[in-house]
């Protein structure tokens, strides 16, 4: 199983496992192969189908539309408790990948616009699709970023 940081999940990494997790402090790999580089931010992938109806840190495939009807690959950060809970959503551009954070503040949301070079006006609402369908539901979680 391949772990990385959080930063380096490709869209080629969520075409291959559409699930990730933060990885625990469980003292290292499968097979014993522990990298010293690890940290609270390496998440390695989830090897279920579908979204667990439990489950704590995740990051999930999606797709993103942007206000202006631009889509993008993306990353929903959350917990799938009671439906999926999220609380950060990452594009992967060209350029790198775009961070939204509940806890942003105003600096943060402008600079990740500016990112982008687009306006607050064509970006939000971002409609977001899961990859994924819920193990709880069967279906794809669809929502809304504002």
């Amino acid at each position: 199983m391949t772990r990385k940081p959080v930063e380096q999940l490709s869209a080629d990494d969520l075409e291959a496992h559409p699930i990730w997790e933060f990885v625990a402090d469980d003292g290292g790999h499968e097979d014993g192969d522990e990298d010293e580089d690890e940290d609270e931010t390496w998440v390695k992938p989830v090897l279920a189908e579908a979204i667990p109806p439990i489950a704590y840190a995740l990051c999930v495939a999606a797709s993103a539309r942007l206000a202006s009807g631009v889509i993008y690959p993306a990353v929903l950060f959350g917990d799938a408790v009671d439906g999926l809970s999220i609380n950060g959503l990452a594009l992967l551009t060209t350029e790198g990948r775009v961070l939204f954070h509940n806890s942003d503040s105003a600096a943060e949301t402008r600079r990740a616009l500016k990112r982008l070079g687009l306006g607050q006006r064509e970006v939000f609402p971002i409609e977001f699709a899961t990859r994924a369908v819920s193990a709880a539901t069967g279906a794809h979680v669809f929502g809304r970023w504002e």
